[in-house]
């Protein structure tokens, strides 16, 4: 069986224990403004320009079937929304001003890349994470991949929005070593603002996941202005030690724009420009909501390091 990954990156440190090796599907069911992967939300492959590459040979117009492809340097398409996708242009140049983002890859393939770091997963209590997008947009490839991987006696992480249907996820979940899971904003509505969708999905499948004793950590990434309020904070605090008693705590991730330059060459205005990154003390301060529990018996309720 195949799937569309998008990427392979080997020697992550920071999702999950250990030396990881992170495999990134594509396909998300939610559009984060403050995104840092866009080009995995749509799950087919699709082409990025890079202008900066472009020597303007005029090869990818000069292939394309469609007639909607120019050089990078020129905007890369007449109009992006009538490309087939075909790859011609891609093939064509010669400078790396048009690549594709995503790939049809079997799961044999995969497991190839996973494979070659075994002796260093072992030697740091390691494994792999399972990222996007959102890999429960591919759930049927999501759950062969685990199954290879406990088969080779390797740790296991998913990293995911929450948002998936539980039936069909389920003994998917239930496969992972670990999950982390995003709580973007706690109101519904603030939530379908930022993203495209409500809320109520994803606090449910943290609940069931919770309820299932999979080792779950809530993950918070914290956009200033947006979802960075004390009052948002303490409210997803709050959830977390009502609902998932059994989980090993929260991680707050620090907005960033290293994703910023990826919105362009995929055709996608990026629509945070006006954000500003929190410093270490403000950071710190928000982390300090999770170490002051109002209820005596959750105290061993900590964020991550």
């Amino acid at each position: 069986m195949s799937g569309v990954v998008l990427d392979l990156q080997r020697w992550s440190i920071h999702d999950g224990p250990g030396a990881r090796t992170v495999v990134f599907l594509k396909g998300c069911p939610l559009q984060c403004q403050w995104c840092c992967n866009p080009e995995s939300q749509c799950k087919a492959p699709e082409i990025a320009i890079f202008p900066q590459n472009c020597i303007g040979c005029g090869r990818c117009a000069a292939t394309c079937p469609d007639q909607v492809a120019r050089p990078s340097s020129e905007g890369g398409f007449t109009d992006r929304g009538l490309c087939s996708r075909c790859g011609k242009c891609v093939e064509a140049c010669v400078s790396g001003a048009r690549e594709w983002m995503g790939e049809e890859v079997a799961a044999g393939e995969v497991m190839k890349t996973v494979q070659r770091d075994m002796a260093f997963y072992r030697r740091s209590g390691g494994g792999v994470t399972f990222s996007g997008g959102e890999p429960l947009c591919q759930p049927d490839f999501l759950e062969i991949l685990l199954k290879k991987c406990e088969a080779l006696g390797l740790n296991t992480a998913i990293e995911t929005c929450g948002h998936f249907n539980w039936r069909k996820c389920k003994d998917v979940i239930k496969r992972a070593d670990l999950v982390y899971l995003d709580i973007k904003h706690m109101d519904p509505v603030r939530h379908r603002e930022l993203t495209g969708v409500s809320n109520e999905t994803i606090l449910q499948n943290a609940i069931n996941i919770a309820a299932e004793h999979v080792p779950l950590i809530i993950r918070i990434p914290v956009i200033p202005s947006l979802n960075d309020s004390v009052e948002n904070i303490t409210a997803t605090v709050e959830f977390a030690r009502r609902n998932l008693r059994g989980a090993k705590g929260i991680e707050f991730m620090s907005y960033h724009t290293l994703g910023k330059e990826k919105y362009a060459a995929i055709g996608l205005d990026y629509k945070l420009e006006h954000i500003r990154v929190l410093d270490d003390e403000e950071m710190n301060n928000l982390r300090k909501l999770v170490d002051c529990p109002r209820q005596p018996s959750l105290v061993n309720w900590r964020p991550v390091a």
